[in-house]
């Protein structure tokens, strides 16, 4: 139930128990969830990058290495 004499009118639902809270509190809230989005975003990202460059480098290597064995 929401408490005025607290100022928590803002309904949250967390896994099924809907919890009260200020609207401050909920914006704190709100932008922890966006910025972990972000970075999580961020890091799979860099991670692509990083594995699409390892990528093109070992398809390199070997490309060179089977060159090298067909040779005489």
């Amino acid at each position: 139930m929401p408490i005025p004499s607290e100022l928590r009118y803002t309904p949250r639902n967390i896994h099924g128990i809907v919890v009260y809270q200020t609207a401050k509190e909920d914006r704190k809230l709100s932008a922890m969830e966006y910025t972990s989005v972000g970075v999580f975003v961020v890091g799979l990202c860099l991670g692509l990058v990083y594995l699409r460059r390892w990528g093109v480098a070992y398809a390199m290597s070997a490309e060179e290495d089977e060159y090298a064995e067909n040779e005489p």
